[in-house]
């Protein structure tokens, strides 16, 4: 029996709960259960989960119907606009969504909030604009734009006529940053008795700007050794429409390290220097590429973001420098007296090879860039049991060209254990060349720069 009353007391909960939603929905407007097109307007709709304060569920309710609305009345691009122009070269743009930027401060300022609807959790809201009200906001607005983009296109062609690239370089972005919202329409305008798109206009004028901007130098090729840098500065020149131009920024790349320092000016001579630093590449061949720091000149130009986008889109070509790595060469000199016949040649067998794995080149006493001194002695040890024992310590040092110590190491001392004085300083010197090999040389090799 209670069985069946626990079933009847769910239907009825159930039947309850149905017949609510049902009242629930039933008082929803029809603008919420279906999006409303009226003739002659845009509408835009939206919803909101309850979050934060009042005011600020509204504002997001509200700014999210605003963007409804522009999707209703955003337009395909144009093919003769700016961003057409753009995609066609270098692919689709990733930040502009082919629709109308929405803001209150727009031409968006006329419309008309028609309605609103909340839930205790969600938060509704219905707005609609005149078509004709918005299409005469948005050309005034349009007019206004195009007007200001006009006037810092006058003033980037008298900055480039009198060779200041940068200068006419930034207005030209600045022209096109006051015409953003409109670079996916035609913003035409009389020009020298012509009509031209004025968007297009600055965006060409841009690039041709970075096209007669140019980095020389009359090097093309350098040697270097290993471990040591370029004698002296490389001076480049950054050269517009041929002539030396002052402020234009230069980045430097190198392919065989990062640079501490890449990034430079151009002074009044429209002089570079780059100073050279150490080379440690195993390559053979490293490249040296010098070019206009894009980055740096659309930043001071312009604080906008897609506006920089569009023209960072653009790779600009580098001058480059050959920097051919020679190999550093390094003699080990045993110290007289030391080892005799194979022994010696043992060593200098083993050091050899590690050179040779290491990008150096062998050298002589007299011409060599690094001198590897090897000093070792041999010790007798403690006998016991029929077994005597041998100890070698050895001694090195690495000295440059004018004789300057540059690195020093006592090797530990390397025990042999035989059943005379022979066989014990056999197994020592066999092990003190493991150790030679395995570890000191390669550490010898590592402080050589």
């Amino acid at each position: 029996m209670q069985r069946y009353l626990l079933i009847l007391f769910v239907i009825i909960v159930s039947c309850t709960a149905k017949k609510k939603a049902a009242e629930i929905e039933a008082q929803k407007p029809d603008w919420v259960k279906q999006k409303p097109y009226i003739t002659g307007y845009y509408t835009g709709v939206a919803a909101v989960k309850k979050v934060g304060t009042s005011a600020e569920y509204i504002a997001k309710a509200r700014q999210a119907a605003l963007a409804d609305m522009a999707e209703e009345i955003s337009s395909n691009i144009s093919s003769t606009s700016v961003l057409h122009t753009v995609e066609t070269q270098y692919g689709k743009s990733e930040t502009f969504d082919q629709r109308i930027e929405v803001s209150a401060n727009d031409y968006f300022e006329g419309f008309e909030p028609v309605d609103y609807y909340e839930t205790p959790d969600s938060y509704w809201v219905y707005f609609k604009i005149n078509k004709s009200t918005y299409l005469e906001m948005k050309e005034k607005k349009k007019q206004e734009a195009i007007a200001t983009a006009l006037a810092k296109y006058q003033s980037g062609l008298q900055e480039h006529q009198v060779n200041k690239p940068k200068e006419a370089f930034s207005f030209y972005l600045q022209g096109l940053q006051a015409i953003k919202k409109y670079l996916n329409e035609e913003t035409p305008i009389e020009l020298n008795g012509k009509t031209v798109d004025i968007g297009n206009e600055l965006y060409s004028a841009a690039n041709q700007v970075l096209s007669l901007l140019e980095i020389k130098t009359d090097i093309t090729e350098i040697s270097v050794k290993r471990g040591s840098s370029y004698e002296k500065n490389i001076n480049y020149w950054v050269l517009y429409k041929n002539k030396p131009v002052q402020g234009i920024p230069v980045e430097f790349s190198f392919t065989g390290k990062y640079l501490k320092k890449d990034r430079m000016t151009s002074d009044a001579n429209g002089m570079v220097q780059f100073e050279p630093e150490t080379i440690d590449s195993k390559n053979s061949k490293e490249q040296l590429s010098a070019t206009i720091n894009l980055k740096d000149l659309v930043q001071k130009a312009v604080d906008d973001p897609f506006i920089r986008g569009l023209i960072l889109k653009r790779i600009l070509k580098p001058t480059i420098i050959v920097v051919n790595i020679l190999s550093p060469t390094v003699v080990l000199i045993i110290a007289d007296n030391t080892c005799t016949g194979n022994d010696c040649e043992r060593i200098q067998s083993l050091f050899s090879q590690n050179i040779n794995q290491s990008g150096y080149k062998s050298g002589t006493k007299t011409d060599a860039d690094f001198k590897v001194d090897l000093f070792y002695t041999i010790k007798p040890g403690e006998s016991a049991g029929g077994l005597t024992s041998v100890y070698i310590t050895g001694d090195l040092k690495i000295t440059d060209k004018s004789n300057n110590i540059i690195w020093t190491r006592q090797t530990e001392a390397i025990k042999g254990v035989g059943r005379d004085n022979n066989e014990a300083t056999n197994k020592a010197f066999n092990e003190f060349c493991n150790a030679l090999d395995r570890r000191f040389f390669k550490q010898v090799l590592e402080n050589i720069r």
